[in-house]
């Protein structure tokens, strides 16, 4: 299960919400005698959630002195693997799952030929700016190769915060990977009962209002 702040462009963001798209996933997994599965829940769903759901999400949280939850201290996953679990047990499905908070690790890799040229182009990319007098800027390069200077200024908001990226929700790409989710569906309620009562709940697309 893939879980993005822009799949909830027809509803609200909310903790249940994320966590029963979850357990439609493990439910679909268990009718298709897959015993195995990851629930990768984008870090930017926070950003789009109210502040008075994450206050209300059982969650102890830490506050700045502008009385906001500091979601910057806590594990994201082990707020969404707990929350999974009491879930879990309260519909009366034993079955485990462990927190992993994916970061910079995954960077941790040997480069590859393109990271290689890359960084060469964006080294380049300095000189040829600086040069020119350009400063104040971050150096970026096109797949062309063209180096051009790009300013915080053109990123930020009318409060000056820098607003998350956002996937194209109808994109071919987006579409191939949410087609190709585990998630329950009409068709699969009468074997959805074996293990919850109401699989009309867990239906993805109801879930996200997109019927």
């Amino acid at each position: 299960m893939m879980i993005i702040p822009e799949m909830f462009n027809k509803t609200s963001i909310t903790f249940e919400k994320i966590i029963n798209m979850i357990v439609s996933s493990i439910v679909k997994c268990k009718i298709e005698g897959v015993e195995y599965g990851v629930a990768l829940v984008s870090e930017g769903v926070f950003h789009f959630m109210e502040e008075r759901e994450i206050i209300n999400s059982g969650i102890n949280f830490t506050y700045d002195d502008q009385g906001h939850p500091e979601l910057g201290k806590v594990s994201k996953s082990h707020i969404f693997n707990y929350l999974l679990q009491v879930k879990l047990k309260e519909i009366g499905l034993n079955i485990k799952s462990r927190p992993v908070e994916i970061g910079y690790e995954l960077r941790c890799c040997n480069p590859i030929a393109f990271d290689l040229t890359l960084c060469t182009l964006l080294g380049i990319g300095v000189k040829k700016l600086y040069d020119q007098g350009i400063s104040g800027c971050m150096v970026s390069a096109n797949s062309r190769g063209d180096i051009t200077p790009l300013f915080l200024k053109d990123f930020e908001d009318e409060n000056g915060k820098i607003p998350p990226r956002s996937v194209g929700i109808n994109s071919d790409m987006a579409q191939l990977f949410i087609n190709n989710l585990f998630y329950i569906e009409e068709k699969d309620y009468d074997q959805a009962k074996k293990y919850i009562s109401k699989p009309e709940e867990y239906n993805f697309k109801k879930i996200l209002n997109w019927n």
